[in-house]
């Protein structure tokens, strides 16, 4: 009896052990299929990963080229300075995030496209504020050569002026013609009688002729006379301002004036000092002056 259940039970066991056999190996296919698989979904996100990092490395060494070329741009307009600084922070916060995974290879790349064709704008503007400078400059140049042309006309008008202006000063200035100096004698009859004796002047005596000149303008005239010591000081009446004239832009003293019409002729006259104390003997010195321009001098020697 044993025998005949076991004989009935063994077709039984073989087919759960071939239907196990069955299913291991479909499992077993099925697990090599998915490592397959798997493998090449492996090597795809591995060339997808290549694929992205030489993309990002690309678009980050195009950002580090355009914040250098962002730094070229700079310019003398502190305007457009301003806007250039801010597209460079711009890069530089794009770089720093990319750096940091926080863009999209597709979102860095946009912005990335953004940034570039804004700073084709800020070149064409620089290139064109250049060249208006350029012009600009060359304009100035120009202006400034025509400026200095100016400049050396009026400078030389100016210098042609004051040479005529000399030129009409000088041919205005009168002269002393024939000038003769003479200490006096006033004898009792009031006869006055030369002499060359410091002890016996009492007055001295400048006579000369202001010569004619038809470019010095006619009317009332002072004439000065100065009469120096041998020790170098001016008889005067008295040493205040009241007794002086302006020569040279100083004030000087004088020994006699008198005022005359000069009338572009010939002109005599005669000027008398009035000796009050006894001269000294020596040289004298004696010169003649109208608005303050010396028009003669002469010498007198008293024994």
């Amino acid at each position: 009896m044993e025998n005949q259940s076991d004989s009935k039970n063994k077709p039984l066991v073989q087919n759960i052990l071939i239907g196990l056999l069955v299913l291991f190996s479909g499992v077993g296919i099925y697990l090599v299929n998915e490592n397959s698989n798997l493998k090449t979904a492996l090597e795809d996100c591995g060339v997808a990963y290549n694929e992205n990092e030489a993309e990002k490395i690309e678009v980050m060494n195009n950002l580090q080229d355009m914040a250098g070329e962002y730094d070229s741009l700079m310019t003398d307009n502190d305007s457009i300075n301003t806007e250039l600084y801010a597209q460079k922070e711009r890069v530089d916060k794009l770089m720093s995030d990319a750096k940091k995974y926080n863009w999209s290879i597709h979102k860095l790349k946009k912005e990335a496209s953004t940034l570039r064709e804004i700073m084709k704008g800020y070149v064409r503007t620089i290139d064109s504020l250049n060249t208006e400078n350029v012009e600009l400059r060359a304009e100035n140049i120009q202006v400034r050569d025509e400026l200095s042309t100016k400049e050396k006309e009026n400078s030389k008008l100016k210098e042609d002026k004051s040479q005529l202006e000399n030129k009409v000063r000088l041919g205005a200035k009168l002269t002393a013609l024939n000038i003769q100096v003479h200490a006096q004698r006033v004898k009792r009859n009031n006869v006055h009688k030369e002499t060359n004796r410091a002890s016996n002047a009492q007055k001295i005596k400048t006579c000369f002729t202001i010569g004619e000149n038809e470019v010095t303008e006619p009317g009332k005239k002072w004439v000065f006379i100065r009469i120096m010591t041998p020790t170098g000081t001016v008889l005067a009446e008295r040493s205040d301002n009241s007794n002086t004239f302006e020569l040279e832009g100083a004030r000087v003293l004088y020994s006699v004036k008198k005022e005359v019409n000069y009338e572009n002729k010939d002109l005599d006259l005669c000027m008398y000092w009035d000796v009050v104390d006894q001269l000294p003997s020596g040289e004298y010195f004696i010169k003649a002056y109208i608005s303050g321009q010396e028009i003669g001098s002469a010498t007198m020697l008293l024994k």
